[in-house]
């Protein structure tokens, strides 16, 4: 074989390989993307009449620019004993009609009282607000066998940025959950029976997704480990100081099935976490500047700069905040997924946001 003819012969074997390569890549990419998707995600929210002017104007608000409802139901959790609440439900039912927003009624179990102090001047001593903490450990009672994951959010709650299954999951299905050091909330060690190493709540980043069997297995875990016959008599041990029910339910997971989390501290330097959500504290550029850049709406120089928005936890820093390529990819993303959203959900999304932009 002359020369000529070994050199195309090692051109052809490289040609092949790398074009065999490049399928496989693709391949992969393609099916970690549809796996994904196959994955059924739901966003829950505990809340309650006293609540309804927030749940308006914070959180219904931005999932209507930033969330698919079509793909990310949402489900509002109101109490079944509360005639105000059986009335706010059927207004916001008939008001986001398009949205189809799905209202469940909970009530407690029979001889089991909440701790309420109504003298006490912090909310975090009184029965609705224990209410709330308690209805989260059971969230999983509320949806079909067939949803796979469960997103937690606030009345409060701030999307500032397009949910897409690459923010919830890595590669391998497992849930992304954002943390920092340090438990802030010292009756966890209660309810887990030694000092949390992670405050998962005080990272500010929402959704607070878990699989939905987690709830039952975080429940009987704290149950077994206080040595009580049921979660209720386990739950009255550990609210009579300040507590974080997300603190507890992920300090219990990451026990009893660390295999579906991965845990992305704020300092990581190999990991990162998109947040798309915050807790309470968004300025109105956080919403505003996501208009433009998930919806390239009345587009300013300004909100190019808060690409990064993406990148940061509500409360601390984190190690990849300012990498640029991350928020390049992940608006690449977005724009993907935008472009196939049904054009009357879109127009819905393009129409609130300008509404939010004429009025703020």
């Amino acid at each position: 074989m002359n020369f000529q003819h070994r050199l195309f012969l090692n051109v052809f074997i490289i040609l092949c390989i790398s074009i065999i390569t490049l399928v496989f890549f693709i391949e992969k990419n393609h099916s970690y993307f549809q796996a994904n998707e196959d994955i059924r995600v739901r966003l829950a929210c505990r809340t309650f009449h006293g609540h309804e002017d927030r749940l308006e104007s914070i959180l219904l608000k931005t999932y209507r620019i930033f969330v698919n409802p079509r793909i990310y139901p949402l489900t509002l959790i109101l109490d079944g004993n509360s005639q105000n609440d059986l009335k706010m439900g059927k207004r916001l039912k008939r008001k986001y009609d398009y949205l189809k927003l799905r209202i469940v009624y909970e009530y407690l179990p029979r001889n089991f009282e909440l701790p309420n102090d109504e003298n006490h001047s912090n909310r975090r001593f009184k029965s609705g607000y224990h209410q709330q903490q308690w209805s989260t450990f059971y969230f999983d009672k509320y949806f079909e066998s067939d949803v796979d994951v469960i997103g937690i959010v606030d009345s409060d709650s701030v999307f500032i940025s397009y949910l897409t299954h690459e923010v919830i999951f890595n590669s391998n299905h497992q849930v992304k959950v954002a943390t920092k050091v340090n438990d802030i909330f010292y009756n966890d060690k209660i309810a887990i029976q030694r000092k949390s190493e992670f405050d998962y709540m005080h990272a500010g980043v929402f959704p607070l997704f878990f699989y939905r069997q987690s709830f039952a297995k975080a429940r009987n875990y704290i149950r077994d480990l206080l040595n009580v016959t049921s979660f209720e008599e386990a739950f009255l041990k550990f609210a009579l100081y300040p507590y974080s029910q997300m603190n507890i339910m992920y300090a219990s997971i990451f026990t009893v099935e660390p295999e579906k989390y991965q845990r992305i501290l704020n300092a990581d330097e190999r990991l990162y976490k998109i947040s798309v959500a915050v807790h309470k504290f968004a300025k109105p550029f956080d919403f505003k500047s996501g208009c433009c850049l998930t919806h390239s709406i009345n587009c300013k120089p300004s909100d190019f700069e808060h690409k990064l928005d993406v990148l940061k936890f509500r409360h601390g820093s984190t190690f990849w905040e300012k990498n640029q390529t991350l928020a390049d990819d992940y608006y690449k993303i977005v724009k993907k997924y935008v472009n196939q959203i049904d054009p009357e959900i879109h127009n819905q999304m393009m129409t609130t946001c300008q509404e939010v932009l004429d009025n703020e």
